[in-house]
């Protein structure tokens, strides 16, 4: 059986390399990502929800996301990533630095991924929304 750290080093080097289907395939077919937030990308995503959601989103980036893994903490069936990532979206700049992921894996796969990020990062650069200062 492989570890928890070799299971998240192997999805991430996919997605550090654009190859987010390849990546998508190492879940196991029960998985699910949630993104945290209350942003319109913040969901409960099952896998096949993932891939009919997420990659027409990524395709929307003027610049790819190019995504880093700084580090990998990993215990039994759970890891913790920290990465971060840069690329331009459809409405600007989009900067994670850092932001974390935390897997828990199965038989080789990973099951479940709680992604939290950088919410504005997410509204501004993504979605089009721009902060506005209450007290203006």
């Amino acid at each position: 059986m492989t570890d928890s750290r070799q299971i998240a080093k192997a999805f991430f080097d996919k997605l550090c390399s654009g190859d987010f289907m390849g990546g998508f395939a190492t879940l196991s077919d029960d998985a699910t990502w949630t993104i945290i937030g209350d942003t319109p990308l913040s969901k409960h995503f099952t896998k096949d929800r993932l891939i009919s959601d997420m990659i027409p989103m990524l395709s929307t980036f003027k610049e790819p996301a190019q995504m880093a893994v700084q580090e990998i903490i990993a215990e039994n069936d759970r890891a913790v990533v920290i990465a971060s990532v840069k690329g331009v979206g459809p409405y600007g700049p989009y900067v994670q630095n850092p932001y974390c992921f935390i897997l828990r894996t199965r038989d080789g796969q990973i099951t479940e991924i709680v992604e939290y990020l950088d919410t504005v990062a997410v509204e501004t650069a993504l979605v089009g929304r721009k902060l506005v200062d209450a007290n203006a």
